[in-house]
C-alpha cells in the first residue's frame, strides 16, 4: 500500500484530475444508469441458489446470492464490478512483476492503463462477464505465482477461481485451453503434479455443470451451443467491427507503441515464467475462435473481455513516458464515452423514439408502473427482461413471464407451472394495447385496463378469467420444449432429467 501511495504521490496535477474525474464519473453511472434487464435476470437468480441456471453456468448467481445476504441494492450489487476493475488492474501489477525485471513504477504505469481504460469504465454493472474476467485473472495470476513459488497454497488458488471462470461463462474454457497449452509447452520446466492437481479441481467445476447439464434438459449447452447460432450467415461488416472492438478496447495508442516496440524483450531468469508468453497462451485462443465466430455472426461487445484484459500486461515492454502518454490517452477516452452516456441518459426522453419509449418507461420509471401493479399478488410480462426488472423495482418475487418463446431468459421456466394455472384469473402487463391480441386466445375473457404511466407512455394490465392451459400447451410450451427443451437423441440422459417435459407431460 505504502508503494502505490509513493507512486500516485509522483502523478502530476494532469493525471491526477484525470484519475479522480474518470472515478467520479464511474460513480455516477453506477448510480445513474438505470437497472439493465439483464442486470435484474441475474439478480433474481442470486435469489433463487441453484447448481446451475438457464442461460448459463451458475458463478453469477451464487455471487449475487452472498452479496444478497448483506442487503438487496443495487448499488450494493455494483459495487463488487467496481472493486473488481481495481483488484484486477493490483493484479497485472502483480502478473507483470513475477519473475521479471519490470521495474515496479513500469509495472504501476501498466495496471493505472488498464484501470482507466475503457474496458474498467464497462465495470459499472455486476453481470457474469464482470464475474467471468475477475475469475479468469485471478486463476491466471495464482497459477503464474503457483508455477514460480509452486507453493501449493498458491496451486490450489489457481485451480479454484479458474474453475469459478469456467462456472461464469463458457467463454473461459478457451483461456484454460491455452494455460493447458503453455503448460505442455514448458511441461520439462514445471512441476507436473501441481499441474495435474490444478487440472483435476478445474475438472470437478466441469463436472458440476455436466451434472446440472444432464439433470436439467442440457439447458447451458443447448442454449449457447445450438439456439445462438441459428441464424449464421457471412457479413463482413461483423469481421471489421470485431476487429475494430479489439483495437478499441486495447487502445489504438497502445498497439502503435506495441507496434514500435515489437522486437523488445523482457529481462527474465527463468524465461518460461515470461509474463508477456503466459498472457499471449492465455488470450489467443477466445480471441482466435471469436475471429471465427465474427465470419458468420455478430460478436458482441463483452465477448473478447478475457483476452483483451489480460493483453494489457504486454504494455510492460512499453517506456516510462509512452505508458504515461497511454493512461492520459485512455483517460480522456473514457472520460469521453462517461460523459456521453450520461448526457444520452439525462436526454432518454428525447433521444428515443416514441415507439421505443414504451419500453423504457419500465427502466427508467418503474417507481411509476410499479403503482399500478398488484404489491404481493403475482402478475406477468411478456418478456424475461421487464419480468426481472419490475421483480425488483416492484419488491415483488411473485413476477412471471407468459407467452415467451423466446430464446433468452428461460430461467423463469423452472420457477412457474403453467398446467396448475388451469381456470385461473391471471394478470398480464403489456406496453402495447395490441399485444392483447397475443395473449386473448388463452382467457375465456379479458378486460383492459389503461396504465398512464406519463404523457407518452401508456401500458395496459389485462386480466384473463379462465386460463385455457391446454391451448397453451399447444401453442407455447410445446414450441418452447422443442425448441429449447429438447436435445439431440446422441446426447446421454439420466433420471429425471429434464423438469420442464416431466411438467408439462411432454416426455
Amino acid at each position: 500500500m505504502s508503494n502505490l501511495i509513493a507512486f500516485l504521490n509522483t502523478l502530476n496535477l494532469h493525471q491526477k484530475l484525470l484519475l479522480g474525474l474518470f472515478v467520479l464519473l464511474k460513480i455516477a453511472l453506477i448510480l445513474m444508469v438505470p437497472l439493465t434487464g439483464d442486470e435484474a435476470y441475474f439478480i433474481t437468480w442470486g435469489q433463487n441458489l441453484s447448481l446451475g441456471y438457464y442461460d448459463h453456468p451458475p458463478a453469477v448467481g451464487w455471487v449475487l446470492y452472498v452479496m444478497g445476504q448483506v442487503t438487496d441494492n443495487l448499488v450494493w450489487y455494483r459495487s463488487f464490478a467496481f472493486f473488481s476493475a481495481v483488484l484486477i488492474a493490483y493484479l497485472i501489477y502483480k502478473m507483470v512483476r513475477i519473475d521479471s525485471r519490470v521495474s515496479q513504477t513500469i509495472a504501476f504505469w501498466v495496471a493505472l492503463a488498464f484501470f482507466v481504460s475503457p474496458i474498467s469504465l464497462m465495470f459499472v454493472v455486476t453481470a457474469n462477464d464482470t464475474i467471468l474476467v475477475l475469475f479468469s485473472v485471478l486463476g491466471v495470476y495464482f497459477f503464474a505465482k503457483a508455477m514460480h513459488s509452486q507453493n501449493w497454497l498458491d496451486v490450489i488458488s489457481a485451480g479454484l477461481f479458474l474453475g469459478l471462470a469456467f462456472l461464469s461463462k463458457y467463454f473461459a474454457a478457451f483461456m484454460l485451453l491455452g494455460l493447458l497449452a503453455y503448460s505442455l509447452w514448458y511441461w520439462k520446466k514445471l512441476n507436473l503434479k501441481q499441474v495435474l492437481f490444478m487440472v483435476a479441481i478445474v475438472l470437478l467445476a466441469v463436472a458440476e455443470n455436466l451434472y446440472f447439464n444432464a439433470t436439467h434438459c442440457w439447458n447451458n449447452i443447448l442454449f449457447n451451443f445450438f439456439s445462438r447460432t441459428e441464424a449464421s450467415q457471412f457479413d463482413i461488416g461483423n469481421v471489421l467491427t470485431y476487429l475494430g472492438m479489439i483495437v478499441l478496447l486495447l487502445s489504438p495508442m497502445g498497439l502503435w507503441y506495441l507496434l514500435k516496440a515489437r522486437n523488445k524483450t523482457i529481462d527474465s531468469p527463468t524465461p518460461y515464467l515470461n509474463p508477456i508468453k503466459l498472457v499471449i497462451f492465455s488470450s489467443i485462443p477466445l480471441l482466435a475462435i471469436l475471429f471465427l465466430v465474427s465470419l458468420t455472426n455478430a460478436v458482441g461487445l463483452h465477448w473478447p473481455l478475457i483476452s483483451v484484459t489480460l493483453l494489457y500486461a504486454l504494455y510492460l515492454v512499453l517506456t516510462e513516458q509512452q505508458l504515461k502518454r497511454l493512461v492520459t490517452f485512455n483517460a480522456y477516452f473514457s472520460i469521453v464515452a462517461a460523459v456521453i452516456l450520461l448526457v444520452a441518459l439525462s436526454l432518454v426522453d428525447q433521444l428515443i423514439s416514441s415507439s421505443q419509449k414504451h419500453h423504457v418507461a419500465v427502466y427508467t420509471q418503474p417507481e411509476k408502473v410499479c403503482a399500478f401493479l398488484p404489491k404481493d399478488e403475482p402478475f406477468y410480462t411478456l418478456g424475461y427482461s421487464s419480468q426481472s426488472a419490475l421483480a425488483y423495482h416492484c419488491g415483488n418475487d411473485n413476477v412471471h413471464v407468459f407467452a415467451s418463446t423466446s430464446k433468452f431468459g428461460r430461467e423463469d421456466d423452472k420457477l412457474t407451472d403453467f398446467k396448475a394455472l388451469k381456470g385461473k384469473t391471471l394478470t398480464i402487463l403489456i406496453t402495447h394495447e395490441k399485444d392483447a391480441e397475443k395473449v386473448r386466445p388463452f382467457f375465456s375473457s379479458v378486460h383492459v385496463k389503461p396504465l398512464p404511466i406519463n404523457d407518452e407512455t401508456t401500458y395496459y394490465l389485462i386480466e384473463g378469467k379462465a386460463f385455457n392451459y391446454d391451448l397453451y400447451r399447444e401453442e407455447v410450451l410445446i414450441t418452447v420444449n422443442e425448441k429449447f427443451y429438447s436435445a439431440p437423441d446422441w446426447f446421454p440422459t439420466m433420471s429425471g432429467g429434464c423438469e420442464f417435459k416431466k411438467k408439462y407431460d411432454l416426455q
